[in-house]
């Protein structure tokens, strides 16, 4: 797969509307453990911590798919001229 084709593919899952209420119900849940995880429970915290951390890199790199290739696109129009 390029870098156009992971592009689209990452916007057009960005732009599904059962991963975006997944991805809620997920952040949700990912809060909700957070919430109820008490003081001192350092394991548990730190379990919570690398959920969320995940949860943060899928969607950046969703992100990085599209202006990788936003970048790939302008560089070749750059060549054309």
């Amino acid at each position: 797969m390029n870098n156009i084709e992971k592009a689209n593919a990452a916007l057009r899952l960005k732009e599904n509307e059962d991963f975006r209420d997944l991805m809620k119900c997920i952040e949700a849940e990912i809060f909700e453990a957070f919430m109820n995880t008490k003081l001192g429970q350092a394991e548990e915290l730190d379990g919570v911590h690398q959920l969320s951390h995940g949860f943060k890199l899928i969607n950046q790199r969703l992100d990085k798919y599209v202006e990788v290739a936003k970048f790939e696109a302008q560089s070749q129009k750059d060549e054309e001229y």
